[in-house]
């Protein structure tokens, strides 16, 4: 697993493309905070000069101009992360605030987004609740996608395939995960702490808030792309 550094004609046509499809974005602002600031969308970029994002919640506060940031980009299975600088925002029409980064003065990096998994050995695993068969257990969510769970329990057990499962976990910025999946994979590793390995499929209802979801592994995938750049 690596990542390529793009030259600068090649990260114009990338932020155009994110453009044009309305790609998802994220800043995780560096220093004691370590925010994340994710939804966002490129609404505009100047080659050499600024680029600017669209997307900022009413509810978060407006970074401070001169702040540390990493921004991650999705388009397709690829992943562009780039070191930047917040300059002073843009106050637009109807209350809206647009983000503005100075242009990157390092590479910008593009990884394969197959090759970021969530919750990876190097990363913390997050403690979740699973109720499977009438019992509630814990678990370790040691991989996690837009789809599925990877779940490592203690007890030794036999699932049949395609049992349904619930799944509760309080994600880091204090929202709470709560979805029925359903077991598609089962594996044993003798001498683990946490010996039984299930791959959930996760199959959230039509009214489901995925937005908690969806920050969690933006910021895991923040983090993984930093921890790729500094190895």
């Amino acid at each position: 697993m690596g990542h390529s550094s793009l030259s600068a004609p090649v990260l114009e046509q990338f932020l155009l493309q994110a453009c044009l499809t309305k790609a998802v974005a994220s800043l995780r602002l560096q220093g004691v905070s370590s925010r994340l600031l994710g939804d966002l969308r490129i609404h505009s970029f100047r080659p050499g000069s600024a680029l600017e994002l669209s997307g900022l919640h009413v509810r978060d506060a407006v970074p401070a101009e001169g702040t540390p940031v990493t921004l991650t980009v999705l388009l397709g299975e690829e992943v562009l992360t780039l070191e930047s600088i917040l300059l002073s925002p843009l106050p637009e029409e109807g209350g809206d605030t647009l983000l503005r980064l100075d242009w990157p003065r390092e590479p910008a990096h593009l990884h394969r987004r197959r090759d970021m998994r969530v919750a990876a050995p190097e990363q913390s695993p997050l403690k979740v609740r699973v109720g499977l068969g009438g019992r509630i257990l814990d678990a370790l969510l040691v991989n996690l996608t837009e789809t599925g769970v990877g779940l490592a329990l203690e007890e030794a057990l036999i699932v049949d395939l395609h049992t349904p499962v619930e799944i509760d976990a309080k994600l880091p910025d204090g929202s709470v995960l709560h979805c029925p999946g359903e077991v598609r994979h089962l594996a044993y590793l003798e001498g683990q702490d946490y010996p039984t390995r299930l791959g959930v499929v996760l199959l959230p209802g039509p009214d489901m808030d995925l937005e908690p979801i969806h920050r969690f592994i933006q910021a895991r995938r923040t983090d993984r792309s930093q921890g790729f750049r500094q190895g």
